[in-house]
């Protein structure tokens, strides 16, 4: 199952350029190594309007990366 969070400008980490985050390999690599999602449970990550999207499947609540992406989100 896929799930949508949002992670608004001011929540991200301040040692990344947002306008960095634009491009969408990018925004993948803020999501591997800041938020350690890894790599083959993201499906979609670009910075929009409101901020860092990021799309997650087939995730175990469990995980710690999980607990703490539904923190920031």
């Amino acid at each position: 199952m896929e799930e949508f969070f949002v992670i608004k400008p001011k929540k991200l980490d301040k040692s990344w350029n947002l306008s960095d985050l634009l491009e969408p390999n990018n925004a993948l690599d803020y999501c591997e190594q800041i938020l350690d999602i890894p790599e083959e449970y993201i499906v979609k990550a670009t910075m929009g309007s409101v901020g860092l999207e990021i799309t997650v499947v087939d995730v175990d609540e469990d995980e710690d990366w999980y607990r703490q992406l539904q923190r920031v989100a």
